[in-house]
């Protein structure tokens, strides 16, 4: 059944919203300003050869001022500039930049490491009680430790890590009152021009941290997040919309709450995670590997990723009530290989956003897990080709107030049952209607409690 729909909402508003008390602290900040501000770098100047910042090797204490002042230096010179950074690892505090149309590279995602420092400071206020600001470096640090806004980027070649002890990812920072320690993101893209995004060959990885228990105990949110949430004024959620294409392939990401996720106010927007058998991505020891909260008249294709995650190698939930797409987005999701938690689409009854296609996946059911695929509350999903395998699942493929969809030629026949569930492979819910079922083999087992499905060649 996945994760309680109560924690997806809870988690979207957390990796969405920002946040804290202000702080003060006299250790000089290099900046990178929202449009408009006009507070001065005080980094190191670092000047473009050709089109590349070639960024100094690693200090081994703190290196925010040289990247920073390289990601500077690429933003004057304008597109097609890369921000080149040596094999070692940098230690570096939060880095923003606007308008960044290049490429920031490593040697490779085990030569070059950018490390968080422990204790950030964040000085942004609290979203739910002072509203939100443009992120900087000076007097809006958000809880994120890169920002990109608006562009043209690429990400490469390079390792993200946050490895900071229990409750030391970040200084103290209030969500509705109260307190959080850990970083929301470890690379996060928003914007209010089309912003196109391509991360390849990315490693990022967090910690368990049982200081934020509400954060189901890591010490990052997201490993990367594409979000419809740059700030256009004070007022809570008044946010501008994010349109623009979001690719991440052949990366990683281990030990976070969500590895890859695409929030709301997002539309026209064409997502890629994966994409192809050599551009997958893996995902291990997260809460969830990837997640996808409602877009507008977009596209998503998910294929040839791995994941094994503790509540769902897929999800698909609500977002803050304050973005309802006026159409719908179509979603791809292929040729995938989950291994602990499966897949769960829960569509709004009321703006429905999900069109959805869910075919040739592998899926191990685990327990503590029950389903391999569930479906809540969407219309035309159509389910096929799937292989579903494991033991103590409560069904494979489960449907919950959702019509117009079909689940067909799936392979169920390797899935053992959990004798205290339905005791069925398919499960039509009592609010489910208007759908066919047509089973691979006759032994396969339907629980239709729905009304005018069309079942055939099941056992029912």
């Amino acid at each position: 059944m996945g994760r309680p729909f109560w924690i997806g909402r809870l988690l979207a508003g957390l990796s969405l919203v920002v946040l804290v008390g202000g702080c003060s602290s006299s250790t000089p900040t290099p900046t990178s300003n929202a449009p408009g501000t006009t507070t001065p770098s005080r980094g190191p100047t670092l000047q473009v050869v050709g089109s590349t910042a070639h960024v100094p090797e690693p200090n081994g204490t703190d290196d925010t001022a040289h990247i920073q002042a390289a990601l500077d230096a690429c933003v004057a010179h304008g597109a097609g500039c890369t921000v080149q950074l040596q094999t070692g690892t940098y230690r570096t505090r939060q880095l923003v930049a606007y308008d960044f149309q290049g490429t920031l590279k490593g040697a490779s995602p085990d030569g070059t490491i950018i490390g968080a420092l422990p204790a950030l400071r964040v000085s942004a206020p609290d979203a739910f009680v002072g509203g939100e600001c443009m992120p900087n470096l000076t007097d809006c640090l958000w809880p994120s430790l890169i920002i990109l806004v608006d562009g043209d980027i690429a990400v490469s070649d390079l390792s993200i890590h946050v490895t900071a002890t229990d409750g030391q990812a970040t200084a103290p920072y209030l969500i509705g009152g109260s307190a959080f320690t850990s970083l929301v993101d470890a690379l996060r893209f928003m914007g209010r021009h089309p912003t196109d995004v391509a991360v390849d060959r990315v490693a990022v990885g967090g910690r368990h941290d049982t200081a934020d228990t509400r954060l189901d105990g890591f010490n990052l949110v997201n490993g990367i997040l594409y979000a419809g949430e740059l700030p256009r004024s004070s007022t809570p959620f008044d946010y501008y919309t994010l349109n623009g294409s979001f690719a991440v392939r052949a990366s990683s990401f281990t030990s976070m709450d969500e590895g890859v996720a695409a929030d709301g106010f997002l539309t026209s927007v064409t997502g890629t995670i994966g994409g192809s058998p050599s551009a997958g991505n893996h995902f291990g020891d997260v809460n969830a590997g990837i997640q996808l909260a409602p877009a507008e008249s977009s596209a998503f294709d998910v294929s040839y990723d791995t994941s094994s995650a503790i509540a769902n190698d897929l999800w698909m939930g609500p977002w803050q009530p304050a973005f309802a797409p006026s159409s719908p987005s179509q979603y791809d999701i292929h040729d995938n290989t989950f291994g602990a938690a499966g897949i769960r689409l829960q569509d709004d009854a009321a703006h429905r956003w999900i069109d959805a296609t869910i075919s040739h996946n592998t899926i191990t059911v685990q327990a503590p897990h029950t389903e391999g695929i569930g479906v809540h509350d969407a219309t035309d999903t159509a389910i096929s080709g799937n292989t579903i395998t494991g033991t103590a699942g409560h069904d494979a493929v489960g449907v919950y107030g959702a019509t117009g969809g079909s689940v067909s030629g799936n392979d169920l026949t390797s899935l053992t049952l959990n004798p205290g569930g339905t005791r069925a492979q398919i499960h039509l819910n009592r609010d489910r209607a208007m759908n066919m079922v047509v089973c691979l083999g006759p032994a396969d087992t339907v629980l239709d409690q729905g009304m005018r499905n069309a079942v055939v060649g099941c056992k029912q």
